[in-house]
């Protein structure tokens, strides 16, 4: 804060001149209050205040406060906004109670004059030529520390003055002719960079109400925060020893350091990370490093756990003598002869016996067993420590036994409990077996080698399809959210939503990876990318205010997306299907297969060779079925790849009335056309025309 030093007394005729001496001291903002001889009434704007508050706190107080003492306060009567923006300050946190303040003290007579005179009178310097004038004696060669000693502030504000001198003068200008808050001038500082500085400018400046947060997230939409886990696991330090750059924010109170180099510090990360997991790899089967996991990662593993050591015979011992201790006074003592120290006593004996419980609980470990079939995935928590996933067992290394868990004790000739050869290995969810009756559906998947997995990939990736074309179209979503809505206010029984109507994503049961890089995919990034989502930046509110004023376009845009994110998943033949979901992809005239296409990898080599054969022979002839029917599962996989995918004509080499039909062709499930080609009953093939409904961003897309 500017320490104004006070000026020389005048003397002689300059002194006759005034009604009365008045002189200068520093006073704790704590003494200090609003006059109400100060003739300012009218409050200004709260964007002028916003900008005197951040001019002061960039740049100091500029001007000391005329007060006049009334008992042990002093009144502020010239200066009012400057106290409020000091008060406000000082509430949150940027500046003490007992910091001084610079001012002139006056007689109390002379309060309404000077008020006056001031309000009326004077013209402030503006924020920019103040900045400017610093830099300039930067460059005469003034340090900073001698900035600051010359005008009585700290050289952290003249470090924060000299920063804003840097920015665009192109930006400059626009701060000048009232084009930008000087809040936003100190969001620009993120970046040295004026080429930026300006392009940015360029692309927001005819925005409404452009806030300084729009400008700090541009500036580091591709950079990690200093307080992102990331950040915290590799350490600023070695992000920097590393060569990475660092930009830090001089005007931001909270999360004021930017990782720039965001590549290097994925790569530090993972090489940090995959040293453990080496380290990791030399006790467990096999160890994996992870950046980023969640819960679908680790479904398709099946599970070991950590076992019970032998107890530590003194924690028994002690718990053994806690115990009867509680008993005797249980025993020997009633509420007259109860007193204040024997409930301490009971009050320590429980706490102790609950530290030696969790001591036991926490008491085990894996076998050697369990570390010879699984393995562990080392991560990242949220707070940036390293995290073991461990007892993590592969499907291959599951034996090939079937039921809840595998390598159960057994008995011997004389009745006595063996170990069997492995560990009690906990399946996962696609390999449990179930007693629940076996439905049509299943049966035929099964029949066909159609494993669950592959049912659940196959599931969310039309599920992927249905949201790509349900959050491009708003007059559908819009339907579809109101009739959500409605049936659920109106609460008739059995009603059965299409909607999660909390508006979470459905479970993707599928593999990530598999819906990754797909039509649908692309398609989905490219509408989420071309959101208006700047409004959602601005606190409650403001961010309601902002989302009102959005143009109708933007606002059908989110809401489809919203529509789209809450739409459940669903294959056409599972078990209690919803029939509106089918509905609504007729609606679309969504085309499955012109965004999928069965390959070796998603399909055929996953299904039973005979399931593979069979749908040959019924769409493409018993020849090339029968001729094919000894190759190995691999290769009959790729075969039927070429000739049911886009152009089989070329890839696959059959004819063209052939490929109309195998181009088109889709496992049960997948469709949703209201019909199917008769010469197949497990094709669910639409009799569109490639790609005819797809709108034209999917089509380029595909």
């Amino acid at each position: 804060m500017t320490n104004t030093k006070p000026k020389q007394k005048n003397t002689g005729s300059a002194k006759a001149a005034t009604p009365s001496a008045s002189v200068f001291e520093m006073i704790p903002l704590s003494k200090l209050m609003l006059s109400p001889k100060n003739v300012r009434k009218t409050p200004a704007t709260a964007q002028a205040d916003a900008e005197l508050r951040a001019s002061i706190q960039a740049t100091g107080l500029k001007q000391n406060l005329l007060v006049h003492k009334v008992g042990a306060k002093f009144h502020v009567h010239a200066g009012g906004r400057r106290l409020a923006a000091l008060q406000h300050l000082k509430e949150n946190g940027h500046l003490k109670a007992s910091h001084p303040i610079p001012c002139q003290i006056e007689d109390p007579d002379q309060a309404e004059d000077t008020s006056a005179a001031e309000n009326m009178i004077r013209s402030a310097m503006h924020a920019a030529d103040q900045f400017e004038a610093f830099a300039a004696l930067r460059k005469k060669g003034r340090t900073e520390d001698q900035i600051a000693a010359q005008f009585g502030i700290t050289t952290d504000l003249v470090r924060r003055r000299l920063k804003l001198a840097s920015v665009s003068p192109d930006l400059m200008e626009a701060f000048r002719q009232g084009e930008m808050s000087l809040e936003c001038v100190m969001a620009f500082t993120l970046t040295d960079d004026h080429a930026r500085q300006v392009e940015i400018w360029e692309s927001i400046k005819d925005g409404y109400h452009i806030q300084p947060y729009t400008i700090r997230n541009r500036l580091t939409e591709k950079s990690y925060s200093g307080a992102s886990k990331l950040a915290k696991f590799v350490g600023i330090d070695a992000y920097k020893a590393a060569g990475g750059t660092v930009i830090e924010d001089l005007f931001s109170d909270r999360e004021n350091t930017h990782l720039k180099d965001s590549d290097l510090l994925e790569k530090l990360a993972q090489e940090k990370l995959q040293g453990l997991a080496d380290q990791a790899a030399k006790t467990w089967k096999w160890a994996d490093a992870e950046l980023e996991t969640d819960y679908d990662s680790f479904r398709p593993f099946g599970r070991v756990y950590p076992q019970p050591l032998d107890p530590d015979p003194k924690l028994e011992a002690e718990l053994e003598k806690l115990q009867a201790r509680k008993d005797q006074l249980e025993a020997e003592y009633d509420e007259e002869t109860w007193t204040e120290e024997l409930q301490e006593e009971e009050d320590q004996i429980w706490d102790r016996m609950r530290e030696i419980e969790d001591i036991q609980e926490a008491n085990v470990a894996f076998t050697d067993k369990d570390h010879k079939v699984a393995g562990c995935v080392v991560t990242i928590s949220h707070a940036g420590e390293v995290t073991y996933h461990e007892g993590l067992v592969r499907p291959e290394d599951i034996p090939d036994e079937v039921g809840e868990t595998v390598g159960k004790k057994g008995a011997d000739e004389n009745g006595g409990e063996i170990e069997d050869e492995g560990p009690s290995i906990e399946l996962p969810q696609s390999m449990r077996q179930s007693s629940v009756p076996v439905d049509a559906t299943t049966a035929a998947r099964k029949a066909q080698g159609i494993p669950q997995a592959l049912a659940d990939d196959l599931r969310a990736t039309r599920h992927q399809i249905l949201q790509a074309h349900l959050a491009a179209d708003y007059a559908t979503a819009y339907d579809v959210m109101l009739y959500s809505m409605a049936r659920n206010a109106i609460g008739h029984n059995g009603y059965k939503s299409p909607l999660d109507q909390s508006l979470r994503p459905a479970m993707t049961m599928g593999s990530q990876e598999r819906l990754q890089d797909t039509v649908a995919s692309k398609m989905l990034e490219t509408l989420e990318g071309s959101l208006n989502m700047d409004w959602a930046n601005a606190d409650a509110p403001e961010d309601f205010q902002l989302l009102c004023q959005l143009p109708d376009e933007d606002k059908q845009a989110i809401f489809a997306w919203c529509t789209a994110y809450a739409l459940n998943q669903q294959l056409s033949n599972d078990q209690n299907t919803n029939a509106v979901i089918e509905a609504i992809g007729l609606r679309l005239s969504v085309d499955v297969a012109a965004c999928w296409r069965p390959d070796a990898v998603s399909y055929w080599g996953r299904v039973k060779k005979d399931h593979a054969l069979d749908t040959a022979k019924a769409l493409i002839g018993d020849g090339w079925s029968d001729e094919r029917s000894g190759f190995r599962k691999a290769d009959l996989a790729k075969s039927m790849e070429q000739v049911f995918s886009e152009n089989p004509v070329e890839t696959g080499g059959v004819s063209s009335d052939i490929a109309a039909t195998t181009s088109r062709w889709l496992p049960d499930g997948m469709s949703f056309a209201s019909d199917v080609f008769p010469e197949d009953a497990n094709s669910g093939t639409s009799e569109r025309e490639d790609g005819q409904n797809l709108p034209k961003y999917l089509q380029d897309a595909a």
